[in-house]
């Protein structure tokens, strides 16, 4: 009997040496049928020329621009089912994984027939034993990394159920793919991977995180603390989600309380006027979710 298919889809924007890691990692798996896309999102520097030179045999779709983490990767996904792949897995360009990590995943995938995504237990690049990611809660409309900061020590031991696996290194099932559709490009980036589990949940799938597969991604806690790009994503796309998924008016408004609150004092305390393009992301956050504008940010 032969082992499932699964196509990695590996989405580069900008960051060739990244992706070439990534693909070397792959290369290492022990996974018998793996084969690898790479998709470029329309990168502007010579990202595509450094990955074919040094993967002349890889296959590689490369988009005319920018859709975000959910088009680019919808564009993979699409092909990957259109050559039959029986899962398909979503890699960021800046995660390791261990060389076993696939079969890890692909078996638990066998032993949980009903898993939809399901993902590794994610340590910090910077800090090998250290947990980024191990699974995810929507709690309240608020969405949060199970265990992150703290040490590995053995304390996750088996497959577990979660509300959502972080979207660095996603597999995804194609019966479930043909049940709920892919992602949903509205969210464009971050959000997309939570509202994508969530969407599984809510049609009787679940969600795995597998700890005895692994996989490294820089510490994105400390990447992302003052970014406005990440400011306005997050806020916008987890308003969205409520919106989408009817989650309640009551959840929107405390939601939208807590982030006028902070938009306030960011604008009235001295102490954080070194937060003037963090309180402009957030303040066109909330101006385009009120709006209805989704999709990739035009201002901010």
């Amino acid at each position: 009997m032969r082992p499932p298919s699964v196509c990695a889809i590996v989405l580069n924007w900008n960051s060739g040496a990244d992706t070439i890691n990534c693909v070397s990692a792959l290369a290492a798996q022990k996974y018998p049928d793996c084969r690898v896309l790479v998709v470029d999102n329309g990168s502007s520097d010579d990202s595509v020329r450094r990955i074919r030179q040094a993967y002349p045999d890889l296959p590689l779709l490369a988009l005319d621009e920018n859709l975000g983490y959910a088009g680019g990767n919808n564009r993979g996904i699409a092909r990957a089912l259109r050559e039959g792949c029986d899962y398909v897995w979503l890699l960021n360009p800046d995660v390791v994984v261990a060389a076993d990590c696939l079969s890890l995943l692909v078996a638990a995938a066998a032993a949980h027939p009903r898993a939809a995504m399901l993902g590794p237990l994610v340590r910090m690049r910077e800090d090998g034993q250290r947990i980024l990611s191990a699974g995810g809660l929507l709690v309240d409309g608020w969405a949060r990394h199970r265990a992150s900061g703290e040490a590995d020590r053995g304390q996750f031991d088996r497959p577990t159920e979660v509300d959502y696996v972080s979207g660095c290194a996603l597999l995804v099932r194609r019966s479930a793919l043909e049940s709920i559709g892919l992602l949903d490009e509205r969210f464009f980036l971050y959000h997309e991977e939570i509202e994508w589990c969530h969407r599984a949940r809510t049609a009787g799938f679940t969600c795995l995180m597998v700890p005895q597969a692994i996989a490294w991604h820089p510490n994105t806690m400390v990447r992302d603390a003052d970014s406005p790009l990440v400011k306005y994503y997050i806020t916008r796309n987890e308003l969205l989600l409520i919106r989408t998924h009817r989650l309640g008016t009551s959840m929107l408004l405390r939601h939208l309380l807590r982030h006028l609150r902070t938009l306030a004092s960011w604008t009235i305390r001295p102490k954080w006027r070194h937060k003037a393009a963090q309180r402009r992301a957030l303040r066109w956050a909330l101006i385009d979710f009120a709006r209805g504008r989704t999709g990739q940010a035009k201002r901010f």
